[in-house]
């Protein structure tokens, strides 16, 4: 009997322990919006057919994808994987039309969003775009 009660005391000592371990990892954890966020956008003044580079930091969680969309689309080339040596994931992202596109970085169930107005293209066709996707900004 005296193994037994040994046993079950090392098992609840084990528990208690793995118990407390969890709950500090919790307490410690960073806060949910460190996992995805920093969404910027190259450039400014946007335009239809110009190309753009959307940037996201990722500071906890360097192995999900992150999926990027524009208006509830997947942007081509979406989900990304992010570099396990950057905190940064990016994606190239040509808006088709004019007006309001909300862009949002998702990761799990995390994201980050901005909204970005889009002009019409110029009347120059690529060569209006200039430097639009090189010259990075805030979040629009």
């Amino acid at each position: 009997m005296n193994v037994q009660k040994a046993r079950f005391r090392r098992v609840g000592m084990g528990l208690t322990t793995f118990g407390a371990m969890a709950a500090a990892m919790v307490l410690a954890a960073p806060s949910a919006s460190a996992w995805v966020g920093d969404l910027a956008i190259s450039g400014s003044d946007q335009q239809v057919g110009c190309s753009y580079t959307l940037t996201a930091s990722v500071e906890v969680d360097r192995i999900s994808t992150v999926k990027f969309t524009d208006n509830g689309a997947d942007i081509p080339g979406s989900p990304v994987s992010p570099s396990l040596l950057s905190n940064k994931v990016t994606i190239k992202w040509t808006p088709k039309t004019a007006g309001s596109h909300k862009i949002e970085a998702r990761q799990i169930l995390i994201s980050d969003s901005i909204t970005v107005q889009v002009k019409e293209a110029g009347g120059l066709g690529s060569a209006s775009c200039g430097l639009g996707g090189l010259i990075p900004s805030g979040s629009g």
